[in-house]
């Protein structure tokens, strides 16, 4: 079971990372290129919401009673 973990947790630290350089990459439009439009910040609101609530759902794995079903 430890090793099915690790798996979880690295594709999950990979997905991280790869949200981490788009997010990257957004500024540096936002800052560059053109300014966030209308669009944009709702889409950003859009992110944050989703963002916000996986990391509550992240933080509650550490509440996780061990429980077996029979």
């Amino acid at each position: 079971m430890l090793n099915e973990n690790i798996q979880h947790y690295a594709a999950l630290i990979k997905d991280v990372n790869t949200m981490a350089s788009r997010i990257n990459a957004l500024a540096y439009n936002f800052k560059e290129e053109a300014a966030p439009s209308t669009l944009d910040n709702s889409l950003i609101d859009s992110l944050v919401l989703a963002a916000t609530e996986t990391l509550t759902e992240a933080n509650a794995l550490k509440g996780i009673t061990f429980n077996p079903t029979p």
